[in-house]
């Protein structure tokens, strides 16, 4: 099974190397990347505590997939940044006007792929992009950045890490009764180091806390066996370990479609901002402190 893989992988890999556009993705790196899953998340950063606007009853923009130069190619189409940004903004006057204030987002989240190749002009297009939404005309919206494989490209994890906050790719933050994690899947494995970190910090430091956590490749999606982590014991102890530590949910992108599978917690795979038009809201309550609650709505608007 091992030989065929590899030779099924090599097969891949001579079909995209034929392909005319397979140096615009640095494929050449594929056997020589200077960075590693371990060297890019060698030990989790903590961001401390996080207080939305409206208390304990907030929400969250979730965004994946956004792969800034990409448009206009395979699957995707044009753009439609500014017919977001336009729907956005009407939400916010739309939910001032209701006074719930609590139902429009009070941060973003987005879950990889934020530039096509790794070309530093993707990079700089993404960060305008969350620019914007950092304005109080959309609510002073700060975007916490997950990074994809897409993302890796022609080197771009250097670019990465300048111009996508917190500018790293292991990190955690708190919020009432909630702890929110962050990992670094974009090489298709969490590898051991990151998750044994993970764990450590799960039991020990946010011990009896519940928890949401944020990657870009899944670890199920509904069975999309070639779009999810393949290592089959990583993902058992990663499973296992979500579901042994009070996690609610976890959330992915890289499939571009969305799917929501129960694993003792909830797997919500985020469909794609750029070919399917699309991006989530997630509801969070912890008014109760001990019982928090999320919710997840998709909106695939007609733009």
């Amino acid at each position: 099974m091992k030989r065929f893989s590899i030779c099924l992988l090599i097969f891949l890999l001579h079909l995209f190397l034929s392909c005319s556009s397979a140096d615009s993705y640095g494929i050449y790196q594929f056997w020589n990347r200077s960075d590693s899953v371990e060297t890019r998340s060698d030990s989790i950063t903590d961001l401390g505590s996080v207080t939305p606007a409206t208390g304990t009853s907030y929400a969250v923009l979730l965004i994946t997939d956004v792969h800034f130069g990409g448009e206009n190619s395979g699957s995707n189409g044009a753009r439609k940044d500014l017919e977001f940004l336009l729907w956005l903004k009407n939400l916010k006057a739309e939910m001032e006007a209701a006074g719930t204030p609590e139902l429009y987002p009070s941060f973003a989240i987005c879950l990889g792929d934020m530039a096509e190749h790794g070309y530093e002009s993707e990079f700089l297009n993404y960060h305008l992009f969350t620019k914007t939404l950092n304005t109080e005309e959309y609510g002073n919206l700060v975007t916490y950045n997950v990074v994809g494989n897409h993302d890796l490209y022609n080197s771009g994890w250097d670019r990465y890490k300048v111009h996508c906050y917190p500018y790293n790719s292991f990190y955690k933050f708190r919020t009432s009764s909630l702890s929110w994690y962050f990992l670094d899947s974009a090489s298709g494995t969490l590898g051991d180091d990151q998750l044994t970190s993970l764990s450590r910090d799960m039991k020990y430091l946010e011990k009896g806390r519940k928890k949401l956590v944020f990657t870009h490749v899944p670890v199920y999606a509904d069975g999309l066996f070639y779009f999810i982590m393949q290592e089959a014991d990583e993902r058992n102890r990663f499973i296992s370990l979500l579901g042994e530590e009070d996690t609610i949910a976890l959330f992915d992108g890289h499939t571009h479609q969305e799917h929501t599978c129960n694993l003792g917690f909830i797997e919500y795979n985020i469909p794609g901002y750029l070919a399917k038009r699309a991006f989530s809201i997630l509801y969070v309550n912890e008014k109760n402190s001990s019982y928090p609650t999320v919710s997840v709505k998709t909106f695939y608007p007609d733009f």
